[in-house]
């Protein structure tokens, strides 16, 4: 689980370009990332599902 929470957030930080998170806050960080990620696609998705049954 560690490898993954390292993952996400240096994924992140590379990504975006914001400060590192402090070492106890990487946990919480990664958490919020992934959450952040989650509902951006499920919105995508519902988005999508939503144009498609109105053709």
């Amino acid at each position: 689980m560690r490898s993954l929470i390292d993952f996400v957030s240096e994924s992140f930080i590379w990504g975006v370009g914001i400060t590192r998170p402090q070492p106890s806050q990487r946990r919480r960080a990664a958490l919020y990332i992934t959450a952040i990620l989650m509902g951006t696609v499920v919105a995508a998705v519902a988005f999508f599902f939503l144009f498609v049954g109105r053709i």
